[in-house]
């Protein structure tokens, strides 16, 4: 009997059954057996594009009269107030022009006031008073015009004269530019821009500080901005050049955060998670 358990058990154990537990349950797996394998998550990627950071206000000053300049009261890279004189012109001969001008008007509200209203020669000074007010008021904006203020707190990123330069009326000056309030603009391709909305979040790469952050699409431009992009047709060196219209859509993302050294006009990368 025993010689027939004992050819019994070699019989299980070479079939490879597995005898059960004493409490009936199935044994566990060795802990030598592999783990199942998990097939792997395709992740996509959003649509992307280079962008630029800007300002959300940046402007090109100007005078809006002609003359020499007086003096420049900053240096780029100067940081100002809303209202800050930044330049001036010489208005010697405008503040002389606002003066006479000035003269003639008085003379010529007395000479209307001394007249009955309704006569020939009321009507006639009327007019001359008329023609006097207005010539002061322009000699007024001439000598307001030899003057630029800064519209808003910035800092003057561009200075395009120097003092002692003559410049001719709406010549640009000195940019300056709200640094505290930055952008990202980026052109998407049309394939791309189909997808993108406003309120979208964005991963904004900084190329220069291998750094990111995070932002928000504002808004995608209805209107296209239209490139030309080269290519060479043929073999050899002589091969002709051809070109194909790129259509791209303007897309402004907003930044939760601005990193200390960010600056305007820095390349970045966007990419947009649709």
């Amino acid at each position: 009997m025993a010689a027939v358990y004992g050819v019994l058990g070699a019989v299980l154990m070479g079939s490879g059954v597995i005898p059960a537990h004493a409490d009936g349950g199935s044994p566990s797996p060795s802990a030598e057996e592999a783990a199942p394998s998990v097939p792997d998550v395709e992740v996509g990627t959003g649509p992307s594009a280079s962008g630029t950071i800007e300002s959300l206000d940046s402007r090109s000053l100007s005078f809006t009269t002609e003359g020499t300049i007086k003096t420049l009261k900053v240096k780029a890279g100067q940081k100002v107030e809303k209202g800050d004189v930044l330049a001036e012109l010489d208005s010697t001969e405008a503040v002389e022009s606002r003066s006479a001008a000035y003269a003639s008007y008085l003379a010529a509200s007395d000479a209307l006031a001394e007249l009955e209203s309704g006569t020939e020669g009321y009507r006639k000074a009327y007019a001359s008073y008329v023609k006097a007010r207005n010539t002061y008021r322009k000699a007024q904006r001439a000598v307001d015009g030899a003057k630029i203020t800064a519209p808003f707190a910035g800092t003057v990123t561009a200075l395009d004269v120097a003092a002692g330069q003559s410049v001719s009326r709406g010549a640009s000056v000195l940019t300056l530019t709200d640094l505290s309030a930055l952008q990202v603009s980026a052109d998407f391709t049309e394939a791309d821009v189909v997808r993108l909305n406003s309120g979208q979040k964005a991963t904004v790469t900084l190329d220069s500080l291998s750094t990111s952050v995070e932002g928000s699409v504002t808004s995608v431009s209805p209107v296209p901005v239209t490139s030309m992009s080269s290519t060479s047709g043929g073999g050899g060196g002589g091969g002709m050049q051809s070109s194909t219209q790129v259509v791209r859509y303007t897309v402004l993302i907003s930044l939760d955060s601005l990193p200390e050294t960010i600056r305007a006009g820095q390349t970045v990368t966007v990419e947009v998670r649709v």
